[in-house]
């Protein structure tokens, strides 16, 4: 997890991070171009800002679309981001964090080891559509659906959101959950399977996020809340930290999807209350990290319990012990039980850790997958 740490440090020593923040308003968004090796499958950015600031809500960050015959891929990324990794098959392969110039469009050719050529003037000449904001749709279907679409359109006037039937494709997830993204103009959908032979009633729905369940008579359950997370109570963590670990902060995360709990590292402020720090998490999370120093200390992640009140007793940055009931006094380090490693399955160059965060994962608090499914069949194909 620290391999890359003294990459993020770069950053960290140079900014004063100031806690929690939301992303940064999107209004100026800047292309950016990448042309990636043969194998590469659905290359995505992942983007964020000096200060810490991510892009996107979750690693690996949004999908790249083809543009031309060349073998070129775009996104757009809000002008802010100064920092960028591409990568792809479901982020097992990725280039390091590349330094860019905020507000400027950009070329990328990834060679076959990873290595990135930086550009700042067109190397293709294909155009791409215009910016055009949208928001995700989650749909849970049945089993015996071979493929899933999304035809979204604006009402009465009848404006379609996709060129043709049966609409834009939906990815599945390891939860089983197909997503996909429409334009926020859209105030009606359908989803349908099996190449568009089966499908839903039209859908009206309001353009944010939102999550679809469609039963094997075609009727539908439609929520706004992710049904993972709704209902799902904070709970509270307390962490006693080395006496030369000033302003102790949280950073908070569901693995192995890489939820965050909060937008930029170092995270959450932690508060004193006696002997101990707390800070109130998602009752989802279940990994974390205690940091403090501005980010430049901390330990490694650990695993924790979701929906469980938690002590972590550091004793370094090396040594820390999870508790769920308050540790004896005189307990010593030695005695109590040995920590976990944090579920993680995401590759070494993406650490839950501080900047790379930048690298990581951002936050997302609806988002995260804690308790059980509202459908607790799993979709496997």
């Amino acid at each position: 997890m620290k391999k890359i740490l003294a990459f993020c440090l770069l950053f960290v020593m140079c900014f004063a991070l100031m806690g929690t923040t939301a992303f940064a308003d999107n209004d100026e968004m800047i292309p950016v171009y990448a042309k990636v090796p043969e194998g590469w499958d659905g290359p995505c950015v992942w983007a964020w800002a000096d200060d810490g600031t991510n892009a996107f809500a979750a690693w690996p960050g949004e999908e790249m679309e083809a543009v031309g015959e060349e073998g070129w891929f775009f996104v757009y990324v809000p002008a802010f981001v100064t920092n960028i990794i591409v990568n792809a098959n479901e982020g097992t392969v990725q280039t390091d964090g590349l330094v860019v110039e905020g507000g400027k469009a950009v070329w990328l050719t990834i060679g076959e080891d990873g290595a990135a050529e930086i550009s700042y003037e067109a190397l293709t000449t294909a155009e791409i559509p215009e910016y055009v904001e949208k928001f995700t749709v989650h749909a849970y279907v049945p089993l015996s659906w071979e493929t899933v679409n999304m035809w979204a359109w604006s009402a009465p006037d009848g404006t379609n959101a996709f060129a043709s039937w049966p609409g834009a494709a939906m990815k599945e997830g390891e939860d089983g959950w197909f997503t996909g993204k429409a334009p926020v103009w859209v105030n009606s959908l359908i989803i349908n399977g099996n190449e568009g032979t089966v499908q839903t009633e039209d859908i009206s729905i309001e353009a944010k996020e939102l999550w679809i369940t469609v039963y094997e008579d075609l009727s539908y359950e439609l929520l706004y809340e992710d049904p993972a997370t709704a209902g799902v109570e904070d709970v509270t963590v307390h962490a006693k930290v080395p006496a030369d670990w000033e302003e102790p902060c949280a950073w908070a995360w569901s693995a192995p999807d890489g939820t965050n709990a909060f937008a930029s590292w170092p995270g959450e402020a932690m508060t004193a209350n006696g002997d101990w720090f707390e800070v109130t998490v998602p009752g989802w999370v279940n990994s974390f990290i205690v940091n403090a120093n501005g980010g430049t200390v901390q330990t490694a992640d650990l695993a924790i319990e979701p929906g469980k009140e938690v002590w972590i007793l550091v004793t370094d940055a090396e040594n820390a012990q999870v508790f769920y009931e308050e540790p004896a006094e005189e307990a010593a380090p030695e005695e109590a039980p040995a920590t976990e490693e944090a579920p993680a399955e995401e590759p070494a160059e993406k650490s839950n850790t501080g900047l790379v965060v930048g690298i990581v994962v951002a936050v997302v608090a609806v988002a995260g997958v804690g308790a059980g499914l509202v459908v607790s069949k799993k979709k496997k194909k």
